[in-house]
């Protein structure tokens, strides 16, 4: 461990009282603590209450009910489910990198989205109902 101030080598110096290692400069004599992990980042919500609220968005369970069950306002949940997401796209951005796959399984419901051809635009994407697009629009 490098001191903040003076950026020379530290020594272990005991625990703070809330179970972090502290250390003391051999220098400036400064002593702090390590670094604290903040994985929910301003949340004040328990590790654990989180992990449950994250299996049970997995499950498929609505937020409403969520939020019956475990006591935690929806606006919470949301926003950990924000933080969960944009934490496993970085994941998968450091550790997904060069992959080559010769085959690929797909076990996701996949469904058909289209428009109705009064529905489409001159600007709209060709996937999207594309069979409309070169019919002119009845009058």
């Amino acid at each position: 461990m490098t001191c903040h101030n003076c950026q020379s080598t530290c020594n272990r110096f005991g625990k703070h009282r809330n179970g972090l290692q502290r250390y003391r400069c051999s220098q400036c004599r400064k002593t702090f603590t390590e670094d604290h992990t903040r994985p929910l980042v301003g949340m004040r919500l328990p590790l654990d209450k989180a992990e449950s609220i994250l299996k049970l968005l997995v499950e498929g369970m609505s937020l409403r009910s969520i939020e019956r069950v475990t006591g935690v306002h929806r606006d919470t949940i949301m926003s950990l489910l924000l933080l969960a997401g944009e934490r496993s796209q970085q994941l998968m951005d450091t550790k997904m990198r060069n992959l080559s796959a010769r085959y690929l399984q797909v076990d996701e419901i996949w469904t058909y989205v289209g428009k109705k051809r009064r529905n489409v635009r001159s600007g709209d994407s060709p996937e999207l109902g594309d069979q409309w697009a070169t019919k002119p629009k009845p009058s």
